[in-house]
């Protein structure tokens, strides 16, 4: 069992296509066919259920999955460790962005990360926090950059905790509000949540539960500029990450006065990873500032 047909299998899998999986490895469909085939055979077991118009895994296939990406994992970090010996920088990451992050330095840090380290090919992908996390659980990601409201079973290395403020469709949301706002004043308004699966919505929901109220949502959206035009355009208070209000609003707080908040920051799988993995990991850690400051 070779890299090649763990390859070939994913792509398929991936794709639910020989030719589509054909055409990302830029090789012949015949070939990856035959890589499948062998793969299977060595297993003893069909991986996919084929028709002539679907391809899809079949449970011997859906469970070898993440175990074929921990293997292919494996085997990049076995070749990077020689090349550590041998002094050369060398391999591939594969980044995720929550969807809707407000992220202006990040592009620098890997700019001149890629600069430092051109052997290094990076892959960047963006997705909900909660999709960017089951991917590097499985190992289809190696980092990944997600706002949270709960615990994780994975590394966590954590960079801002972000509280919620909500921002009043009147005039006076134009100046921030001299104390927090009670999840219970929440049940009289129709609410705008900025939310790109990260938790936001959960933690408020969550609140309202524990505090017996129902809360309006108007929209859930992703992207800061649509959150803020449907808020400009009186649909409803705007709920937001406090790093995002511009110093308007309150910060929202439970019955029992505790502060609602979200939690950015950086997660990894908490086994193996790989020297480019590390490294990027750290200069992530060390150089990455989500608002930076004026100097």
């Amino acid at each position: 069992m070779d890299a090649l047909k763990l390859e070939a299998f994913l792509l398929v899998a991936e794709e639910e296509s020989f030719s589509a999986a054909a055409d990302r490895a830029r090789t012949a469909q015949s070939t990856i066919s035959s890589r499948v085939k062998e793969l299977e055979s060595a297993l003893g077991q069909p991986l996919f259920v084929r028709s002539s118009r679907q391809v899809r895994l079949s449970p011997a296939g859906e469970a070898a999955v993440p175990a074929a990406r921990r293997a292919l994992a494996a085997l990049d970090t076995v070749r990077q460790v020689v090349d550590e010996v041998a002094g050369v920088r060398r391999g591939r990451v594969r980044l995720g962005v929550v969807t809707g992050a407000e992220a202006p330095e990040l592009g620098r840090v890997l700019a001149d990360f890629s600069a430092e380290y051109p052997g290094i090919e990076l892959i960047i992908v963006s997705g909900s926090g909660a999709d960017l996390e089951e991917a590097v659980g499985d190992g289809s990601l190696d980092i990944a950059l997600v706002v949270r409201s709960s615990a994780t079973a994975l590394m966590w290395e954590g960079l801002l905790h972000d509280s919620l403020s909500a921002i009043s469709s009147s005039a006076e949301s134009e100046t921030a509000a001299s104390g927090p706002i009670s999840i219970s004043v929440l049940e009289r308004e129709r609410l705008i949540v900025l939310d790109a699966g990260a938790g936001a919505r959960g933690a408020l929901e969550a609140a309202a539960r524990r505090a017996g109220i129902r809360l309006s949502i108007a929209a859930q959206v992703s992207t800061p500029g649509m959150a803020e035009e449907l808020h400009q355009r009186g649909m409803g208070m705007l709920i937001v990450p406090e790093s995002l209000s511009s110093g308007r609003g309150a910060r929202i707080v439970d019955l029992d006065h505790a502060e609602l908040a979200v939690d950015v920051g950086l997660v990894a799988h908490p086994g193996v990873r790989s020297p480019a993995v590390e490294l990027l990991l750290a200069r992530l850690i060390s150089d990455f500032t989500l608002f930076p400051t004026d100097s």
